[in-house]
């Protein structure tokens, strides 16, 4: 749905576009001054940071937060029991241990942005702005010690497997500049470089244990959970990172003075995920629409 709609509007941009673009071009084929651009496609995060939500000891986020409170630690030993998935050597909730964290992944992401372009003139270099949005989805699982521990039973038996999982957003800010080649068939190259700001939220972090989902996002202050209180202070987890990137594309600049290109951008950057902060690779493949002298009136 969320692609379908990104379609739609990138239709009507156009409808508009075409319809109020001025009669008059400097050169027909070519973008001169300001021209509006959109872009769609797909962003490959690095999975450097995606164990930010694997529930580790050492991470914002824990898993013994909530296997060991009060507040939900009987409900997730009640149902482990009722299920049969922990033997009779786990007593209570606080004898629940964990087997291994794994690691997280990130999902290939939906991305969409806009923002705008400055081409000089005669010398077919063009400054840019632009703003892209994605929301990503980290998967993994967790394995909990199910109190078996007999030689003959299989690996199955002898953990719990619980899925985790962790949504973010990000906002990338490319600012630099691109320079065009233009081919004897027409067609545009663009090699582009600049700098870049990101900002990312945590919109949540989560497992699934016997079926249930629990959050595991602190909002607790560092604190266990507790049923006594009503209300607590929300924690903002993410923030600004920084970095540059490099982009390569191919494209065709139409008479009405509107180019389309498809072009892969490589990104090099600090995500501010607490004690996930190194620097990363990230990829983009999308496809570019610029919109000279645009107007929707």
């Amino acid at each position: 749905m969320r692609m379908l709609c990104s379609i739609m509007l990138l239709q009507a941009i156009l409808f508009f576009s075409f319809h109020g673009v001025k009669a008059q071009h400097s050169q027909t084929g070519q973008l001169k001054g300001l021209s509006l651009i959109v872009d769609v496609g797909m962003f490959v995060p690095n999975n450097t940071h995606a164990n930010f939500y694997n529930g580790n000891p050492d991470n914002v986020n824990t898993l013994n937060r909530i296997l060991h409170s009060e507040t939900y630690g009987n409900r997730i030993w009640n149902n482990l029991t009722e299920q049969d998935l922990i033997g009779s050597a786990i007593g209570n909730y606080n004898q629940l241990t964990v087997a291994e964290y794994g690691d997280m992944y990130y999902r290939l992401a939906f991305q969409l942005g806009m923002g705008f372009r400055y081409d000089l003139d005669n010398n077919h270099l063009a400054w840019i702005a632009r703003f892209d949005y994605a929301k990503l989805h980290a998967t993994g699982a967790v394995l909990i010690n199910s109190g078996h521990n007999m030689s003959y039973l299989s690996n199955q038996n002898e953990y719990v497997v619980c899925p985790t999982s962790g949504v973010e957003e990000r906002i990338y800010i490319d600012l630099g500049l691109l320079k065009k080649f233009k081919t004897t068939k027409g067609l545009d190259i663009e090699i582009g470089a600049g700098g870049n700001i990101n900002n990312t939220k945590v919109e949540s972090s989560d497992i699934s244990i016997a079926g249930v989902t629990y959050s595991i996002l602190d909002i607790w202050g560092g604190q266990s959970p507790s049923s006594f209180v009503a209300s607590y202070e929300y924690i903002n987890q993410g923030g600004i990172g920084f970095g540059a990137f490099v982009s390569a594309g191919v494209g065709y600049t139409l008479p009405i003075g509107t180019s389309i290109s498809i072009n892969y951008t490589f990104h090099y950057n600090k995500v501010n995920l607490d004690r996930y902060t190194s620097f990363a690779p990230h990829h983009a493949i999308k496809l570019t629409v610029a919109l000279n002298n645009f107007s929707f009136f």
